[in-house]
């Protein structure tokens, strides 16, 4: 089965191609430059460092999974971990169909990626670190993940790209995650490739009844990329939690695209992104949440807030409500502004130097993001990372 959906999706890539900014969803972010571009599947060990957050690990280098940086062998009773390429579900590609073409070829030539089962009411008590090293000029990488959390069970999981400085290449993954009744998924993306790289990411999620998902996504890195999000909620009392950062300096550019299909009654979904740009940055936020006409007491919430740290960098931000029922609780609302003169002027009359006072201002902007980051050593890495890029952009 798996076969015949990458042969299918393989023909859709070659017949369709990449999208173009005539395509709504695409109207601000034009791809040609990875549409153009010529990548090759020359492997080679990766010289990039890493930290692993906890026990267990799991380090794939330029697409590769690798074994002897790896630490999996050791797992609790009903958790299994290993390489997609390994192990089968029929549920592989049921959620990332040919959506897109960056879905499609992802399909198509996925080399490999993440496989996580977690079992009926097994609770894992660290995260599990997936880490995805890239230092190969040139080269693309199809990375494909799949989690499965079971019936009460609850899991803990961290996406970390790491890149080498100025390398050029391709990273478009695909994780898919299921989450069944009573359990939780705890998700986690860090973001942190080349400067020069283009990174495309689909994550599709499928909440069961009274199942929590959170996805908080924080982007620091590449020239040119994009974060398509989507979950669907399908059992009563089922909860997704999307929040995200993106922090872009120079002349890059990111695109954050969210979809939420609340299916049935009595569902959540809470969604709040940021963004701290400086210098020609560009980026995209478009969330729709779909509240269909079964989906009474659905109870949704977006923002997207946005700070501009220089007169050249743009944000398009179109947040979307599109509700079919009648007893809904549902708000969504942007914001584009500055810094304030008068509160950098008060922290500087307490002798505060400007340098110090603008880092503060910021981070205390992207702190209402953070603070919804449950895992503690997790929080941790993410502070340290956003406190080291404002002290670049603020000196």
């Amino acid at each position: 089965m798996l076969k015949e959906l990458r042969k299918k999706a393989e023909a859709d890539f070659k017949a369709n191609g990449f999208p173009s900014t005539k395509e709504e969803l695409w109207r601000f972010t034009d791809v040609s430059r990875v549409a153009n571009a010529e990548f090759s599947n020359e492997w080679k060990e990766a010289s990039v460092d890493f930290q692993p957050l906890d026990k267990i690990v799991v380090v794939f280098e330029n697409g590769k999974l690798s074994r002897e940086k790896s630490n999996f062998g050791d797992l609790p009773k009903g958790v299994c971990i290993g390489s997609i390429m390994d192990l089968v579900d029929p549920r592989i590609g049921s959620l990332a169909d040919a959506q897109s073409a960056f879905v499609s070829a992802n399909t198509a030539y996925f080399t490999d990626g993440a496989f996580i089962e977690v079992t009926d009411g097994v609770e894992v008590d660290t995260p599990i670190h997936l880490v995805y090293l890239a230092d190969a000029d040139g080269a693309a990488f199809h990375m494909r993940n799949f989690i499965s959390a079971g019936v009460g069970s609850k899991v803990t999981v961290v996406e970390e790209y790491i890149g080498e400085t100025e390398k050029n290449y391709w990273t478009n993954a695909v994780t898919e995650v299921f989450v069944a009744d009573r359990g939780s998924v705890d998700h986690y993306k860090v973001q942190r490739e080349s400067a020069a790289s283009f990174h495309f990411q689909t994550l599709e999620a499928h909440v069961g009844a009274d199942a929590v998902f959170s996805n908080h996504a924080v982007t620091f890195g590449s020239a040119l990329g994009r974060n398509d999000i989507r979950g669907k909620l399908t059992g009563e009392g089922g909860e997704a939690i999307c929040n995200g950062i993106y922090l872009l300096k120079d002349k890059q550019h990111f695109d954050t695209h969210m979809f939420m299909d609340h299916a049935v009654p009595k569902c959540n979904s809470h969604e709040m992104y940021k963004g701290i740009l400086d210098d020609k940055a560009r980026a995209v936020f478009c969330g729709r949440i779909l509240v269909q006409k079964d989906a009474q007491e659905t109870d949704a919430i977006q923002f997207n807030g946005n700070l501009l740290l220089s007169r050249g960098a743009k944000v398009n931000t179109l947040p979307q409500l599109e509700i079919y029922a009648d007893d809904v609780k549902c708000t969504h609302g942007a914001t584009i502004g500055e810094l304030d003169d008068v509160e950098l002027y008060y922290l500087q009359t307490r002798g505060i130097d400007p340098v110090k006072g603008h880092a503060m201002l910021t981070f205390a902007f992207a702190n209402e993001v953070l603070d919804e980051v449950k895992c503690k050593v997790v929080k941790i890495k993410i502070e340290d990372l956003v406190h080291a890029w404002l002290e670049k952009v603020s000196a």
